[in-house]
């Protein structure tokens, strides 16, 4: 079938799974705080559901399976969980196992390009994988203990969050109309900070450590929100805050309408 591209590819093989490995380690160590987030409030879901336990039965007996298939192939190759040591690759048995037995064309650069199992070391690999569970390992430490804060019933009352909710969204509306602060960067700050304040006030615990998204997640849940207006509102919060271009009065209408829309999802009466 005249395959012979087989050959190159099964030389950077090692070099594209090791590649694979380190950029996945790169992404889940970038994204621990969101991708943790997100495992805890699903297993928060799921603990409330408390459903089909039969189909989670059959996914654990899968994954168990595939698990012990694996550790089976490792330890007939490999004598163990690690390789206890590896073998350069030949380039003409390479070569006979894609073209067979006849007689083989000539492949440019291919005993150049068959040194790259000397270079990829086997220990390059035992340490990607240590890496890897590490960073997975803090992710699901960090998804279990935010489930487990989700799960708590929560102390305050639903009328007084809705009040406070009221009041905080009125206020943020009069800062944003307010021209006693001329700059629209401060506006902006100030009324998404008075958000804050009225979710600090009804016993949220709000640290100074805390990202835009967390402190996102504490407005939402104070006032029961679902869609994306806060989310908006944040990202032109972070903007205002962050950001060093010119915030301008646009930006300042832009927060204005989020925070009309919050209260049109809340159906609040607010007085504008």
């Amino acid at each position: 079938m005249n395959s012979t591209w087989l050959i190159y590819f099964v030389y950077i093989i090692p070099l594209i799974a090791l590649g694979l490995i380190l950029a996945l380690i790169f992404f889940l160590a970038y994204n621990w705080r969101f991708l943790s987030d997100a495992i805890g409030f699903g297993m928060r879901g799921k603990r409330k559901q408390q459903k089909k336990r039969s189909k989670r039965t059959i996914e654990f007996i899968l994954s168990l399976s595939v698990w012990l298939i694996a550790i089976q192939i490792l330890f007939q190759t490999c004598g163990g969980i690690f390789c206890t040591s590896s073998q350069a690759a030949n380039s003409s048995h390479v070569q006979q196992l894609v073209t067979g037995s006849g007689p083989r064309p000539e492949l440019p650069s291919v005993e150049a390009l068959s040194q790259l199992d000397d270079i990829i070391q086997a220990n390059w690999f035992y340490t990607a994988f240590l890496g890897l569970i590490a960073v997975s390992s803090v992710i699901i430490i960090r998804a279990i203990k935010v489930s487990w804060e989700e799960m708590k019933e929560p102390i305050i009352e639903i009328p007084t969050s809705q009040a406070e909710g009221i009041i905080a969204v009125e206020d943020a509306i009069h800062i944003l109309e307010s021209q006693e602060t001329p700059d629209p960067r401060t506006r902006i700050i100030n009324c998404y900070r008075r958000m804050i304040q009225a979710a600090q006030h009804l016993g949220t615990p709000i640290t100074s450590d805390q990202t835009a998204r967390e402190l996102e997640t504490a407005i939402r849940k104070m006032l029961m929100l679902k869609g994306s207006a806060i989310t908006d509102l944040t990202d032109l919060f972070e903007e205002a805050r962050y950001s060093s271009h010119p915030i301008t009065e646009q930006n300042g209408e832009e927060a204005r309408q989020h925070l009309l829309a919050i209260a049109e999802e809340m159906k609040l009466p607010v007085s504008v």
